[in-house]
């Protein structure tokens, strides 16, 4: 017995490829970019400012406030990126029908989180630029 095929069923798995794709950037692109913010930037002011056992008053390179910077800047970027998917993720899964409510809720998780370590990458940035490098923080 020959049945009708659903001629849209080949096309809904790429489809759902797209948006699981889109919400696992919005949901863990913008604290991705945060924690290589943080795993970058920290051990390279540490081996700069502390190379052997005492502490130095100025880095060993010249331009480790720039290379700082150009990671937060990088990693500010990618987190904007990921915020705006986010973003356009939820504003997709508003207009959809009531039975879809695992993806709004996921777009609105991934919304949250991307706000949440779009922040944070902004304060480590301020970080970067507030204190020394090899100053004290205290």
């Amino acid at each position: 017995m020959n049945f009708p095929r659903n001629l849209d069923s080949s096309v809904e798995p790429s489809r759902n490829r797209v948006g699981g794709m889109r919400t696992a950037i919005g949901l863990f692109g913008a604290p991705i970019a945060w924690l290589a913010q943080f795993s970058l930037s920290e051990p390279l002011a540490a081996q700069a400012c502390y190379p052997n056992q005492t502490p130095l008053s100025a880095p060993v390179w010249g331009s480790l406030t720039a290379m700082l910077a150009a990671i937060s800047l990088a990693c500010f970027a990618a987190a904007l990126v990921s915020g705006f998917i986010a973003w356009r993720s939820w504003r997709q899964a508003e207009g959809k029908a009531a039975g879809e409510n695992r993806n709004r809720f996921l777009a609105k998780l991934s919304l949250m989180s991307s706000f949440i370590f779009i922040v944070a990458v902004i304060f480590n940035s301020f970080a970067v630029l507030l204190v020394s490098p090899c100053g004290s923080w205290f």
